[in-house]
């Protein structure tokens, strides 16, 4: 498994653990995520960090741009900066905005 930002520096693991699949057949969590989110939200020392432009990194990961900080009015919270971009897991995100069908 491959360390991410949102590892390093500390968001939490909400999420479930993705089922274990044969991905020849089915897309990753990862993947879909990524072409099916505008926005995700991730867990920060009790505070959500919204991020959007979610895209796959060719590690599997994925990776976003600070878009803003729920019930924060700053620019940075406690390190993370908006527009700072991150990696992170499926397991980080605790919810996500999708695209229109």
């Amino acid at each position: 498994m491959n360390t991410t930002d949102a590892d390093i520096l500390g968001f939490d693991l909400v999420g479930p653990t993705p089922p274990n699949t044969n991905t020849a057949q089915t897309e990753s969590p990862e993947q879909r995520i990524a072409r099916t989110a505008i926005e995700v939200a991730l867990l920060f020392k009790g505070q959500e960090v919204h991020l959007r432009d979610i895209h796959l990194n060719v590690d599997g990961t994925l990776k976003g741009e600070v878009s803003g900080f729920s019930n924060v009015c700053a620019r940075e919270f406690e390190g993370v900066r908006f527009g700072q971009s991150l990696s992170f897991r499926y397991q980080h995100i605790q919810h996500s905005t999708r695209k229109d069908p």
